[in-house]
């Protein structure tokens, strides 16, 4: 991997973040717990299924019934 300083960039990273801007320079390339309950929420309400973020089984709204995992 290698990277380029760029006026441009420079001068974007030195400036004071805005309202509503965040105030890092790179964002984290891992997937967080929100990230992963989020999903699950979404695929339960759009297919009224989804794979279960603990076991990988197939979870209903009802919750898992293989490990018994349940979002409320």
């Amino acid at each position: 991997m290698s990277a380029v300083a760029t006026r441009d960039g420079a001068e974007r990273a030195m400036r004071a973040p805005q309202l509503g801007e965040s105030a890092t320079l790179f964002e984290s390339p891992r997937v967080t717990l929100e990230d992963v309950v989020l999903g699950v929420w979404e695929d339960l309400r759009l297919e009224g299924r989804a794979e279960c973020p603990v076991c990988t089984a197939e979870m209903t709204p009802a919750g898992c019934e293989s490990c018994g995992t349940a979002l409320e």
